[in-house]
């Protein structure tokens, strides 16, 4: 049985293996190294479309439950044991996909369970966030987005080298139990979560070996009295204070526009060169290439001027995927397709860079259950992206048109956000409000929490 998807009309659309003899027009190669594996794996059904619906929506409805969860047990109960867990429940989900090859329920389940934890691995970006010093911050953001395409770039080999799908899943949870060893054994609790929580002897502990790691003093009497305290949730974004509401909805809209603007141009991309493999290196590839860019763009621009340049970017490349031009400019490479993938990678420094931004904005006390939120909000526009492709066949370009809009409004949106570059980090609502009212205290090089606890720039040392 051929591992590709059966078209014939001969077919039924039952869960039952295709047994009939086809002629070669009957089939069609997958789209993607995953879906590649999955069909080999699962061998031919008939109907499959259901299947691979079914198995994407499963993931989708783990990772709404995961992202909104985990943003709450990692406000509730810490950083560091709730990354750990993560990555645990990940690992199982790995394992029973490898358990799954003849049993589609058990594999459509562990989709399921694969999406939680991918939903609560996506909150750990708060916890990096709030370990990292601040001249270091904005490398550390692009470094931990870099990890996400040298894991694509791993996929894509095994499932080249490899044929066995319980094979690629066992070698996949390698290096989650790495990082499994090095968080629960090297990484500290973080310091701001500690606080809040009147761990006073565990938070002066965390923060002295942060402290130490990168080269930076405190004094432990003065930094008592620079931190707030206070208890709110998640719910509390949208209650507080009307500069806090606007700053909320004005990052739910951004979310879901970097999450609409870069699935919709992706779609555009197409296939690059050769096949699925070696398209998906590229793309990887790609993305390695924007982290620099992305660091040194923020770094130069500041955050919201960089991110204002790339709504810029999105909306010039969606008018020019309008222009009716279809000569090739390069072999494969015509003036849409080279339009999309340029404005592709200016939605991915987007999309990395909001990820900085809202975790700089975000109080202490919500930044992970607000995170999930604004995470969740993403996902929808990562929904209606392939909807809106199908309805180009009865309204042609309304993917780019919407893409236009989306842009130019967060351009005008975030006229009126405020700059977190050299602002301390917000452990409290009202620290929020005086960071959004332009009222926040600034980065002298003095404070000690200064140092270590807020939005230094990239280019200052702290004594």
């Amino acid at each position: 049985t051929r591992g590709w998807q059966c078209t014939s009309s001969r077919c039924n659309s039952s869960m039952d293996l295709c047994e009939q003899n086809l002629a070669d027009d009957d089939w069609y190669a997958p789209v993607s190294a995953a879906t590649d594996k999955f069909l080999k794996s699962f061998q031919v059904y008939c109907g499959y479309e259901a299947y691979f619906s079914l198995i994407s929506s499963a993931y989708f409805i783990g990772f709404m439950f995961g992202i909104l969860g985990g943003g709450k047990l990692f406000d509730k109960f810490g950083r560091k044991q709730c990354t750990v867990i993560g990555f645990l429940v990940y690992c199982l989900a790995v394992l029973l996909h490898a358990g799954s090859e003849t049993d589609f329920r058990v594999f459509a389940i562990a989709h399921t369970i694969n999406g939680i934890a991918g939903g609560v691995v996506g909150v750990v970006f708060t916890y990096q966030t709030e370990l990292t010093i601040g001249r270091l911050r904005n490398f550390g953001s692009q470094l931990f987005n870099e990890m996400y395409s040298i894991g694509m770039l791993y996929g894509a080999f095994l499932s080249y080298y490899f044929e066995s799908f319980p094979v690629i899943c066992m070698l996949l949870v390698l290096p989650t139990l790495i990082v499994i060893l090095i968080v629960a054994a090297w990484l500290p609790e973080s310091p701001s979560w500690l606080y809040l929580h009147d761990e006073h002897e565990k938070f002066h502990a965390s923060l002295n070996y942060v402290a130490r790691f990168n080269r930076v003093g405190y004094t432990k009497e003065r930094i008592e009295t620079t931190l707030s305290k206070e208890s709110a949730s998640a719910s509390s974004l949208f209650t507080f204070a009307p500069s806090v509401r606007r700053t909320t909805f004005t990052l739910l809209f951004s979310w879901l526009s970097a999450s609409f603007c870069y699935w919709g141009l992706s779609f555009n991309v197409g296939d690059l060169i050769g096949n699925i493999y070696s398209n998906q290196v590229l793309i990887c590839f790609i993305d390695l290439i924007n982290r620099p860019i992305n660091y040194y763009g923020v770094k130069l621009m500041n955050r919201v001027s960089f991110l204002r340049a790339c709504n810029i970017g999105m909306f010039i490349s969606a008018a020019i995927c309008m222009v009716p031009y279809e000569k090739e400019i390069f072999p494969g490479f015509n003036l849409q397709k080279i339009s999309a993938l340029i404005g592709r990678m200016l939605a991915d420094l987007y999309f990395s860079t909001v990820y900085l931004y809202t975790v700089e904005v975000l109080p202490t006390v919500v930044r992970a259950s607000g995170l999930g939120i604004f995470s969740s909000c993403a996902r929808i526009g990562s929904i209606i992206a392939p909807f809106v492709i199908v309805a180009n066949t009865y309204s042609p370009n309304i993917n780019f048109f919407l893409i236009l809009v989306m842009s130019i409004t967060c351009f005008i949106f975030f006229r009126w956000m405020p700059e977190t570059h050299g602002k301390l980090l917000p452990d409290s609502l009202l620290d929020m409000v005086d960071l959004v009212e332009g009222k926040a205290e600034k980065l002298d090089g003095k404070s000690d929490k200064a140092g270590l606890l807020s939005q230094e720039s990239d280019d200052d040392t702290t004594s």
